[in-house]
């Protein structure tokens, strides 16, 4: 075992601590000399004090010598041999320690950045999961035709579809992130002064019994506007794969009592709600003329005065062209808010068409429906529609008129409001009009009934003609080819006019009635002629005009000619356009209920919206034509896709059909196909139908 070095030499090194010690062995030497010559040296030298002190100096020098010697010179002279080895050896093994140190910290640090990277992964993975999951909830609350609030375990609110805000008469936002007992006051039924008797811990209870199994209480809701609504409440627990609560799902629907008179005040019907929170408080037409009939009939008997405001987006037409038909669907919700927003409480709002809305204002005079009316005509011009970073104008012209006793009937005073806003385009848009100009009433009447005395003569003397168009399967192998026929009408000059030309003003003057009966009259005789025609094709359609709908004896009438046809109705379909299915659903309804024990078909025409998915809930139909604004694009554009494909799934899970109209392009049917899309029509496909008349 080596002994430890002493204190000196470990402080100073050993080298240092021997030069020290020679050092003091010389001094010590030096001086022990020194007395001996002084003893004895004087009389050695004869007293001579130089050669002394000569004999002192020398030796001194000797023992120093000697000293340096074995205490420096000869150490140093072993120190490049041996210290060098020892400290390298010693360094290289401390270097190795380090190196390795080094490596293992760097593994470390390696292993950790690593597990980093893969937690931030997994969050942005979590991440989008969530967006995605959020997303779908909003699109499924948004395209369901049921009244549909969403909660958390806890009871708040996380989700409301569109029929559950119009039935609280409430915004959605207004909704979202509240509890559920604050927002869905809910009282017991059949009970006296029900506002006394609050629906005890309904939701709270069925998040507390831990089961999936709906529970169902007939209850009163109380609306925003205090409106009392007999309901059927159906809730029911959300629970996860470890069968705990993690939310639940709460729907209404509306006790019809089977006793009740009708009633001509307006009431909601949540199967026409489909405009979203924003317009929660509008209802459809049907109410809306219901509505305008009443006060016409109270001013006709009491002289009461109310006001009509009737309103049209102007910018409809330039933003589906500018931005397409996605930013055309947001402006309209967009109007729908900035309508609502402006409205408040002044009356009740409408939306009469797809692009036109309307509110009556109870017992008011003109000055004050002036102010209202430019309230909402400036509030929508301060609030631009902003879509993809761009800014759109959504604008309204608003035709104001007075309902008092001057106001013969319905179809007269929206003929008016129709005159008004046919000015105000001609001026610009986005004002209010009061007062029809004389020139306007002349010129608006003569252009209608022009266009209805040019048209009907064509009717009758063989100017008049239906050409049909092939509609392929894309089905393998592929099934009959569909029909449909279309009216054209000969100018005097020989060119067949389009619809689009005369159809408007005949709408107006509501004699399209006589335009479609006279088209499914002769379309039954030229498929009489022809019954061999049904051998190589599977039906033959025809598209009926909107206010065709409205009439109240062209489903009869329909009726009569197809029954007492020889062409089965079975192999007939009738197309009715999506918006106007959207926004009277419940006309639509009655309509196909009337016809549909014939056999008849039904195609819903032009779809492009989500919410018309919901119409295939309840309205029979069989075909789906999707709007040529999704399928212009879709080789280019992979949300078109997306959508497309989504309509696609969803009409044949309800058994539906599909229909891609207006293809020009050979290379998008493989894409079609691949979409399932179940038909095709264009002049991709075909461009002219073997019938003509």
């Amino acid at each position: 075992m080596t002994p430890n070095p002493p204190p000196l030499a470990d402080a100073l090194g050993r080298w240092r601590t021997r030069l020290l010690y020679t050092l003091l062995l010389l001094a010590v030497l030096g001086s022990l000399c020194a007395l001996l010559l002084w003893h004895w040296g004087v009389a050695l030298v004869g007293g001579s004090r130089p050669l002394l002190a000569a004999l002192q100096t020398a030796l001194f020098l000797v023992f120093a010598g000697v000293a340096w010697w074995l205490a420096v010179a000869r150490p140093f002279a072993r120190l490049p041999i041996d210290a060098p080895a020892a400290e390298s050896g010693a360094g290289a093994a401390q270097l190795q320690a380090l190196q390795h140190e080094r490596d293992k910290r760097a593994e470390q640090l390696n292993a950790m950045l690593q597990m980093n990277r893969t937690m931030r992964d997994k969050l942005a993975r979590l991440g989008a999961e969530q967006q995605l999951a959020l997303r779908a909830r909003d699109a499924l609350l948004g395209a369901t035709q049921d009244p549909l609030i969403l909660t958390d375990g806890g009871g708040v609110v996380l989700g409301v579809s569109p029929a559950a805000a119009t039935a609280l008469r409430r915004a959605r936002e207004d909704l979202v992130g509240k509890r559920f007992e604050d927002v869905v006051p809910l009282f017991q039924s059949g009970v006296d002064a029900y506002e006394n008797h609050p629906l005890p811990r309904f939701l709270a209870g069925v998040l507390e019994s831990r089961s999936g199994i709906p529970q169902i209480q007939q209850a009163v809701l109380l609306t925003a506007d205090r409106e009392p609504v007999t309901v059927f409440v159906t809730a029911g627990a959300i629970l996860d794969g470890a069968g705990q609560v993690i939310g639940s799902t709460v729907r209404f629907a509306r006790v019809e009592s089977a006793a009740a008179e009708p009633t001509a005040v307006p009431t909601l019907s949540l199967a026409d709600a489909e405009i979203g929170s924003w317009a929660a408080k509008l209802l459809s037409r049907e109410p809306f003329e219901r509505r305008v009939e009443d006060l016409i009939a109270d001013s006709h008997n009491t002289g009461a005065q109310h006001m009509l405001l009737y309103l049209r987006v102007d910018d409809l037409e330039r933003i589906n062209d500018q931005a397409g038909y996605w930013a055309g669907e947001q402006a309209l919700w967009h109007a729908a808010k900035n309508f609502s927003l402006a409205l408040v409480d002044a009356g009740t709002g409408y939306r009469c068409t797809n692009n036109r809305f309307a509110t009556l204002l109870i017992g008011c005079d003109e000055t004050r429906a002036l102010a209202v009316a430019e309230r909402i005509r400036s509030h929508a011009e301060n609030n631009e529609l902003v879509w993809e970073g761009k800014r759109f104008p959504c604008t309204f012209s608003i035709a104001v008129l007075p309902v008092d006793r001057d106001t013969p009937k319905l179809s007269e005073l929206l003929g008016a409001a129709e005159t008004l806003l046919s000015e105000a385009r001609r001026r610009g848009g986005n004002c209010v009009l009061h007062k029809i100009p004389d020139e306007a009433v002349k010129t608006r009447q003569r252009d209608d009934q022009t266009w209805l005395d040019w048209l009907l003569p064509r009717l009758d003397n063989g100017r008049a003609h239906l050409i049909s168009q092939e509609t392929h399967s894309l089905a393998q192998p592929p099934l009959k080819p569909l029909l449909e026929f279309f009216i054209r009408v000969e100018d005097d000059d020989g060119v067949w006019l389009e619809p689009g030309h005369y159809l408007p003003a005949i709408e107006r003057l509501r004699q399209s009635h006589r335009l479609d009966l006279w088209s499914l009259q002769h379309l039954l005789e030229a498929l009489s002629r022809d019954m061999k025609l049904f051998e190589t094709h599977g039906l033959a359609s025809l598209n009926l005009a909107p206010q065709t709908l409205l009439d109240d004896g062209f489903a009869e009438q329909a009726f009569e000619t197809l029954a007492g046809s020889m062409v089965p109705a079975e192999r007939l379909c009738f197309e009715i356009d999506e918006a106007f299915a959207l926004s009277q659903s419940s006309v639509v309804q009655r309509f196909m209920e009337r016809l549909r024990p014939l056999g008849l078909r039904f195609a819903l025409d032009r779809c492009h919206t989500t919410t018309g998915i919901t119409q295939l809930r309840r309205l029979p139909i069989d075909y789906m034509k999707i709007h040529p604004q999704i399928t212009r694009n879709i080789e280019d554009d992979a949300l078109d896709r997306t959508h497309l494909e989504w309509i696609c799934q969803a009409a044949h899970l309800l058994g539906r059909k599909t229909v891609a109209i207006n293809i020009e392009s050979p290379a998008a049917l493989a894409l079609l196909r691949g979409a399932g899309v179940d038909y095709v029509q264009g002049s991709a496909v075909n461009k002219m139908g073997p019938v003509m008349t």
